[in-house]
This record gives structure tokens, C-alpha cells and sequence, in this order.
């Protein structure tokens, strides 16, 4: 839990209300802090400018992520709320923010001048009209000379957003900006759990899993004021981004390749298990079947993992559940895929089988090699995903109780 570690009363009333209600907050504004001494003081004037000019009850939260360099100081001085987080990272540092925060709606933003928090109306506004989630859009709003580096500016956010606008059906323009709002009740609800920059990419993920009322309006980058670095690190948090958008996207990431694979494998061995196939003056025969099998192998085990994703992300409550996830928890059972699992490892036995008598019939000699591939290869692969078959289905039995009936 954030320790609160100082508190002095930024909050500004309605022009209708003539009495302080710290349980009647409106909004709460929240940024993150580490060490921003150059920029905090402009940005909470900012805020508090807002807020007094829009006639709206709310506060300004700074929660501190471990500063050295007066940052604290300056809240304080400033009449912002200071929050103190332990636990590092700038999704840790607002994950600390939120939950204590004291208003309805939220808006969360960097310290580093870059956004203008003057300028925070439209944001308060969708919320107010039923959004649950209102997103900036930088590329809608206009981007400064120099505020985003070209790399991130022309390939980093672009190509991260429409990964998230496929994998996850999300109407956003741009997944990463900083500046958002939301109904702090309805985000609290989704189970935040990343500590990392990666907390931008979660934030939207899961309310959209969550059916929210997610919307965008256009915004401003501007140039930061701070003479250090930028705490974001180009590709380290680049590929934690990608890394989150694959991991909640079991679909994509498993189940599509699996399937892909699956079924260009599955006919590979169907058509050269009877002979050799010539396309195009290339002649394909029992070593392309070999690499067919090897396909429907790597085919069926990602279509395991996908089913053993998805189950442990809705029984972990990672994500919620789905039509199709119950649809399959209703008609599956361990006893069913180990019996469907059985009669492959069957099949696989009565291939190994006619192998044998083969052989015996040549005197346990030896034996055409060509001819001997074409039935043990799908006698091997109809024994190994028979096999496979049963153990996911007990490991699903573990992961996800339901299923097991």
C-alpha cells in the first residue's frame, strides 16, 4: 500500500458549493514522479490552475517513486498531496497514485511538461458524458519539433498501436500516450498489475477486454523541460510493450500459428504418405514428409499452449472470460481429451504394428527405406500428439477446475 507522506489541502470547490467535502472530489489529478524537481512545480501550478479556472472539486496527487532532488519538497510546498510508493516503476509509481487518490475520475500525466495540464477539459468532459477510459491522441493533437524521438515518433508508437488495434480490436489512435482519463472505480476493477512502462499497454488492453466505454480526444506533446535523460529506455521498454500485447493475445501469438501450421502439415503427410508429389520440377517425397510431420508436431503443441493460455488467464483473472472460453469449458473433460488422445495413441500403436509386420514378413531384414517413412512418420505423429493430448488435458484439469467434470 502507498504511505501517504504529507498532505496539505489542494482542493477547490464548485462555485456552487461553499463548503470543503474531501469525500465529494470530482477528479483527482496524478503524476508520477521520479526526480523531476526541473518541471514539478510548473506542472502542479498547471493542474491547480485548471482546476480552480474550471470550477471543478479536485486534487493534485504526486506519487513519488523514490525522488532525491527536492521533488518531495516541492510538492509540499506546492499544497499537492505526496504519495509515497517503494515498490519502482512508473506503472508502480501510479498504480500507488490511483488507489489513493480521492476522486471520481482520474487523470493521470508525466511531470515533465510535456502535457499541458491546463488544457485537461475534454478529457473531463468525455468522462462526464459516460466514457470509463479517455485516451489522448498525440498524432491526432500535434506533436512538437523534438518532443518524440523520430524512432519512436515513425515506428515505435505507430507500429505498438496497431498491433493493439489488431490483437485486441481497440478503436485507439495512439495505445501510449501518458495523458489519459478514466472513472477511477472502473480501473481499479480491472486488476493493474504492471510495474513497468508496459502499464500504458495494460491499462488499455484490459479495459477494452472489460467491454469499458473507451474513448479519445485529441492532445499536445510538447518538448519536456527536463535537462536529464527520459526514463523510458528506447527498446527495453519497447519490447516490454510488445511482449505484453503478445502475451494477452494468446490467439495470435499460439493458436492462429498452431492451426497454420497444423493444417499445411496435416496435408503434407496425407498427400506424400501415398507417393512422391513433383510441383513445378521439384520432386517432394519422404524427406518433405518428414518436415510436414514436424509441422502438425509444432501445429498441435501451439494450439495446446493457446487453449492452456487463455484458461490460465481467466482463471488467474488476468483477463475476463469469453463466450467461446465457456462454450469449451462446457464440453470439455480430462476423460474426453484423454479418450480422444487415446484413440490417436491407438491409431499410433496399430501403425507401429504394420511396421512390425512389415519387417517380419522381410525376415526382420533390411527394409526399403522410402517405404518404411511413409507409414512410420504418421504412425510417429499420431502417437506423440496422442500422447500430448492426454497430458494437456490433465494439465488443463490443474489449471482450470471448471473444466474439470
Amino acid at each position: 500500500m502507498p504511505t501517504v507522506l504529507a498532505y496539505q489541502s489542494p482542493i477547490v470547490e464548485r462555485d456552487t458549493s461553499g463548503t470543503e467535502a474531501e469525500d465529494a472530489l470530482e477528479l483527482s489529478i496524478v503524476m508520477p514522479c521520479l526526480n523531476e524537481a526541473e518541471t514539478l512545480a510548473l506542472c502542479i501550478r498547471k493542474a491547480q490552475e485548471f482546476l480552480r479556472t474550471s470550477g471543478i472539486a479536485g486534487e493534485v496527487v504526486i506519487a513519488d517513486n523514490g525522488s532525491t532532488d527536492g521533488s518531495r519538497q516541492i510538492a509540499n510546498a506546492m499544497g499537492a498531496r505526496l504519495v509515497g510508493v517503494d515498490a519502482k516503476g512508473y506503472g508502480a509509481a501510479l498504480l500507488g497514485g490511483i488507489a489513493a487518490a480521492r476522486g471520481r475520475y482520474v487523470i493521470m500525466g508525466d511531470a515533465d511538461d510535456s502535457y499541458d495540464f491546463l488544457a485537461l477539459m475534454p478529457f473531463v468532459t468525455a468522462l462526464r458524458n459516460g466514457g470509463e477510459l479517455v485516451m489522448g491522441n498525440r498524432f491526432q493533437g500535434g506533436i512538437a519539433p523534438g518532443a518524440m524521438p523520430p524512432l519512436h515518433r515513425y515506428l515505435g508508437n505507430p507500429v505498438l498501436s496497431f498491433l493493439g488495434r489488431r490483437l485486441f480490436n481497440a478503436r485507439i489512435g495512439d495505445f501510449h500516450c501518458g495523458l489519459r482519463g478514466f472513472r477511477r472505480d472502473a480501473v481499479l476493477g480491472l486488476g493493474l498489475r504492471s510495474s513497468g512502462m508496459e502499464f500504458a499497454s495494460e491499462m488499455v488492453v484490459k479495459a477494452v477486454m472489460h467491454r469499458l466505454d473507451v474513448r479519445q480526444v485529441s492532445t499536445t506533446l510538447s518538448q519536456d523541460g527536463r535537462s536529464r535523460p527520459p526514463h523510458l529506455r528506447t527498446w527495453r521498454d519497447g519490447w516490454r510493450h510488445l511482449r505484453f500485447l503478445l502475451t494477452y493475445a494468446p490467439r495470435f501469438l499460439f493458436v492462429y500459428p498452431g492451426l497454420l501450421a497444423a493444417a499445411g502439415g496435416t496435408a503434407g503427410v496425407a498427400v506424400l504418405a501415398t507417393g512422391g508429389v513433383e510441383l513445378g520440377g521439384i520432386e517432394l517425397s519422404a524427406t518433405t514428409m518428414l518436415f510436414a510431420a514436424m509441422a502438425m508436431l509444432l501445429g498441435s503443441q501451439l494450439i495446446g499452449f493457446g487453449i492452456l493460455a487463455r484458461l490460465y488467464g481467466v482463471a488467474s483473472a488476468l483477463w475476463p472470460t469469453s463466450m467461446r472460453v465457456e462454450q469449451f469449458r462446457r464440453h470439455f473433460s480430462v476423460e474426453r481429451g484423454c479418450i480422444v488422445g487415446g484413440l490417436l495413441l491407438l491409431l499410433g500403436m496399430a501403425g507401429s504394428a504394420g511396421l512390425l509386420a512389415q519387417w517380419g514378413r522381410a525376415g526382420f531384414g533390411p527394409m526399403e527405406p522410402v517405404h518404411l517413412m511413409r507409414l512410420a512418420i504418421p504412425t510417429m505423429v499420431a502417437s506423440v500428439i496422442g500422447l500430448q493430448t492426454m497430458f494437456t488435458s490433465f494439465l488443463i484439469g490443474l489449471i482450470d477446475t471448471r473444466s474439470d467434470r
